[in-house]
């Protein structure tokens, strides 16, 4: 009896295991069974993919033209290229865009000068990101050049801060050169001479929202510089400078020519003076002539500030550049200005911030 129940649970125990390892072959069978169906339905999805966009004639044509780019010379096939890649305009912009991230500099640099004789508004992001992480300084040139002849506002932000930290003088100055033509611009999508302006900011995460100020006016457009709504004599008194938080645009910084420094953060329409913070003003007006705000600490903001006095305020002392940890409240010394050095541009990058005067761009260590 007892050796028929050992039999028994042995057969039980058995049956068990081959269940058991049954189980485990059919869990890894429908694992690998699984797989196989995901790799040939992402196979698929490709395939399908490649094969339902098929690259038209012309678009084959416009590839070639592109792709003649990469020599270096100005040949007569180079130089024929370039001619039908400006005719056909717009068309040729995605090919070109395209062309900005291949190995070739040369292709690069190429590319983004025909985008500039193009002057395809669609090309401004792709243009930017160029002109921040190219390695090439030929290549940033030609960006700098391109996005001075498309005029977007969205490039603001880019080419004012290249124009100040990038290490090569050449990329330095067409940026520079480019800005202006994007500020003429600007303003004349505002209806307003460039003469009859002060101070142009773009705010750098929502480059759809433009800041101008003329006179005590200020403009602001909310969709890239096609419509502008005005607040009349909102400004405290007249601007040197602007500046926009980067990432609440509503929170705008103006440097005075002779009341100090103000704070909005309801979009321009009402401002506070910050000018107490930093300046006693018993011995002049206080005047600021360039502010930046940190892009990777928006409480951190950076001026260069001096001194108007005479008649008419018509001598300026520069005094020195200053920092806040907090927005503006409190303030503490980064280098004193020579006389003559008026910063007119301010950046930071790495912890040091770097402040162009008229020959020179002077870079110290932030606190």
């Amino acid at each position: 009896m007892a050796q028929e129940r050992g039999d028994k649970m042995v057969k039980q125990n058995a049956m068990q295991f081959a269940h058991t390892e049954i189980g485990k072959r059919a869990l890894k069978a429908a694992a690998i069974v699984g797989a196989l169906a995901l790799f040939i339905v992402v196979s698929m999805f490709i395939l399908n993919n490649v094969i339902a966009t098929p690259v038209s004639p012309r678009e084959a044509q416009i590839r070639g033209w592109v792709s003649v780019l990469n020599d270096k010379a100005l040949t007569k096939e180079r130089q024929a290229a370039q001619q039908k890649l400006e005719a056909a305009g717009e068309e040729a912009a995605p090919a070109l865009i395209s062309a900005l991230s291949a190995n070739d500099a040369i292709l690069r640099g190429n590319a983004a000068e025909m985008l500039g004789y193009i002057a395809s508004p669609r090309a401004t992001d792709a243009l930017t990101q160029i002109l921040r992480t190219d390695r090439v300084a030929a290549v940033r040139v030609n960006a700098a050049n391109a996005l001075g002849s498309i005029q977007a506002a969205a490039a603001i932000p880019a080419l004012a801060a290249s124009s100040v930290v990038d290490p090569s003088q050449s990329v330095r100055q067409a940026s520079a050169d480019a800005l202006e033509n994007v500020y003429a611009r600007v303003a004349q999508s505002a209806h307003k001479n460039i003469s009859q302006v002060q101070a142009i900011a773009v705010a750098p995460g929502q480059t759809n929202v433009a800041y101008l100020a003329s006179g005590r006016d200020l403009l602001v457009s909310r969709d890239g510089g096609a419509q502008w709504d005005t607040l009349a004599q909102t400004l405290p008194s007249l601007v040197s400078t602007l500046d926009v938080n980067p990432t609440n645009a509503n929170i705008l910084f103006a440097g005075l020519h002779s009341q100090g420094m103000y704070l909005s953060v309801d979009g321009g329409r009402t401002w506070q003076t910050l000018t107490r913070n930093f300046s006693n003003q018993a011995i002049g007006q206080s005047t600021v002539t360039a502010i930046t705000v940190d892009p990777a600490n928006p409480m951190r903001v950076i001026m260069a500030h001096g001194i108007r006095f005479g008649d008419s305020n018509a001598t300026f002392v520069p005094l020195g550049i200053l920092t806040s940890q907090d927005g503006g409240k409190s303030w503490q010394h980064v280098m004193d200005l020579q006389e003559g050095q008026i910063v007119t541009r301010l950046q930071v990058r790495d912890n040091q911030v770097f402040a162009l005067t008229a020959n020179q761009v002077l870079i110290a260590p932030l606190p």
